[in-house]
C-alpha cells in the first residue's frame, strides 16, 4: 500500500510529466510542421498590418475572450457539484487543456478535471465535461450548416436546393430515429443515452441556456478571429470568408484526432475550403490560430499544473 510520502512523490512526478509532455508536443510540432517555411511565414506577417499595436491587441483580446467564455461555461456546468470562482474555473480549464495537448482525442481533459473534485464525484465531472463539449459541438454543427449554405450558394448555386433538402431530410431522419429507438439501448462509453438525457434534465433550463449561449459566443469569437486574420494577410473581407470558416470547422471536427495533429487537419481542410487564397497564407493563419488558442493557453496551464496543491490532490484522490 502506497504511503503518504510516496503518493506525494508520485503526484509531483505526474505534474512534471504533464508539463514536459506538453512542452515536448509543442516543440515537436513547431519543428516538424510541413508546409511552413519559417522565413516566408515571418516575411508574410511583417508585410501585413498584423503588427500594428491596435491589431495585435485586438487579436490577443479575441483569444482571451475565447478562453474566458470556456471558463464561464465550466463555471456554470460545475455548479451541479459545487460553486467555483472564476479563478478556480480558469485553473481547471487550463490545466485540463494542457493535459489534453498530448492525449488522444483530448481524453486527458476529462481525467484532469476530476482531480479537482472528490473521488465520488468523478462520474458527474465526466458527464459535465462531456456536456460542455457536446454544447460546443452543437455550436459547430449549427454554424457549420449555415456556412455550408453560403459556400454552396457562392460556388455551386445549382446544388442549393439539394443541400437544403439534405439538411431537412437529415433532421427528419434524426427525429424519427430518436423517437423509435430506446434511449437505454444507446450507449456513449459506459453511459446509456437515457442517463445522459436525465442528467441534462436535472440541470436548470436557465443554466442550460447559459451553457449553449456561451458555446455559441465562444464559437463566434474564434471563427471571427480566423476570418479576421485571413483578411489581414489576403485581399478578402472578413464577412466574405467568415461563412467559409464555419464550413472549415465543421469538416475538421468530423475528423477526431489528438491535439498533436489538430493543426495539420485544420490546415489541410482550410486549404481546400479557401481555394481562392494562396495556400501559404491559409496555413500561416492556421498556425497563428494554433499558437494563440492552443499553445499559449497550454503554457499558461503549465503554471497551474506546477502550482497544484499536492496534499489537496492526495486527499481528493483518496
Amino acid at each position: 500500500m502506497a504511503t503518504y510520502k510516496s503518493k506525494q512523490y508520485l503526484f509531483v512526478l505526474l505534474k512534471l510529466i504533464v508539463v514536459f509532455a506538453a512542452l515536448g508536443v509543442i516543440v515537436y510540432k513547431l519543428k516538424t510542421q510541413e508546409g511552413i517555411i519559417w522565413a516566408d511565414f515571418k516575411s508574410q506577417l511583417l508585410g501585413s498590418s498584423l503588427f500594428q499595436i491596435q491589431t495585435v491587441l485586438f487579436v490577443v483580446l479575441l483569444s482571451v475572450f475565447n478562453w474566458f467564455f470556456e471558463m464561464l461555461k465550466w463555471q456554470v456546468l460545475a455548479k451541479k457539484i459545487k460553486n467555483l470562482s472564476l479563478f478556480e474555473s480558469a485553473q481547471q480549464v487550463l490545466t485540463a487543456h494542457t493535459t489534453s495537448i498530448f492525449t488522444p482525442f483530448k481524453m486527458g481533459e476529462y481525467g484532469a478535471k476530476t482531480v479537482f473534485f472528490d473521488k465520488k464525484q468523478s462520474k458527474k465531472v465526466l458527464f459535465l465535461n462531456f456536456l460542455g463539449n457536446m454544447a460546443q459541438m452543437t455550436a459547430t454543427v449549427f454554424f457549420g450548416i449555415i456556412g455550408g449554405w453560403f459556400y454552396v450558394q457562392q460556388y455551386f448555386p445549382e446544388w442549393s436546393l439539394s443541400y437544403l433538402l439534405l439538411i431537412i431530410g437529415a433532421a427528419v431522419l434524426l427525429i424519427i430515429m430518436i423517437s423509435k429507438i430506446s434511449l437505454k439501448s444507446i450507449k456513449i462509453s459506459t453511459f446509456s443515452l437515457a442517463k445522459i438525457v436525465d442528467f441534462v434534465g436535472s440541470i436548470s433550463p436557465k443554466n442550460r441556456f447559459k451553457i449553449v449561449g456561451l458555446s455559441m459566443l465562444r464559437y463566434v469569437t474564434f471563427s471571427f478571429q480566423f476570418a479576421f486574420l485571413l483578411s489581414l494577410l489576403a485581399p478578402v473581407s472578413v464577412f466574405e470568408v467568415w461563412p467559409m470558416v464555419f464550413s472549415m470547422y465543421l469538416l475538421s471536427s468530423l475528423l477526431p484526432v489528438m491535439q498533436l495533429f489538430d493543426f495539420a487537419i485544420k490546415g489541410g481542410v482550410a486549404v481546400l475550403i479557401f481555394a481562392i487564397i494562396a495556400p501559404q497564407i491559409v496555413v500561416s493563419v492556421t498556425l497563428l490560430m494554433w499558437l494563440l488558442n492552443a499553445v499559449f493557453p497550454a503554457l499558461a496551464g503549465m503554471g497551474f499544473v506546477l502550482s497544484l496543491n499536492t496534499k489537496k490532490l492526495i486527499k481528493t484522490a483518496s
